[in-house]
């Protein structure tokens, strides 16, 4: 039961998360459309997470909160989105490990090479504000990753334990 309750904070926890990565995610695909092939990845990864969060949705309020039966097609979309979803945590989870270790110094030192890089915002916004916005988006990231691994190891026993919900009625 105390699985069951981690697993519904979590679901509604990883829902607004879904919803901004999704609208995120247009972005992405249209920069990937429009002649960056490698954008096309990480737009695929980006909406694993978002599928994965509402397919998951829906198991918990219309399989397991009402017993209900469902699609063995809706597991198999929680199944391999998923995977999708812990590569995506998994590298969440090391960028902010990494911007974690980083020293303030080497920090600075990675983003004046950025800032360089992208000469309409140099001058524009201190090195101060870059710093603390990136360590932001650094906890941002991790709170996410660490979410996200969690929902999916306990979404993959709920689903063990709730296979009775997937099977056919035929």
């Amino acid at each position: 039961m105390k699985q069951l309750t981690i697993y519904r904070i979590l679901s509604f926890i990883l829902v607004p998360i879904a919803l901004i990565i999704g609208f995120l995610d247009l972005f992405v695909l249209v920069m990937g459309l429009s002649g960056n092939p490698a954008m096309l990845f990480i737009a695929f990864v980006m909406a694993c997470l978002v599928i994965y969060a509402f397919a998951s949705l829906r198991f918990l309020l219309h399989g397991i909160g009402n017993q209900r039966h469902c699609k063995p097609s809706l597991r198999d979309w929680i199944k391999v989105n998923a995977y999708g979803t812990l590569f995506i945590a998994g590298m969440f989870f090391l960028n902010s490990t990494g911007v974690f270790f980083l020293g303030d110094i080497q920090l600075q030192q990675m983003l004046s090479d950025v800032m360089e890089q992208q000469p309409e915002l140099a001058g524009k916004i201190s090195m101060e504000t870059m710093v603390d916005m990136f360590k932001v988006v650094a906890v941002i990231m991790f709170i996410i990753s660490v979410t996200a691994i969690i929902h999916v190891q306990i979404g993959f026993r709920l689903l063990r334990q709730y296979s009775y919900l997937f099977r056919s009625l035929e």
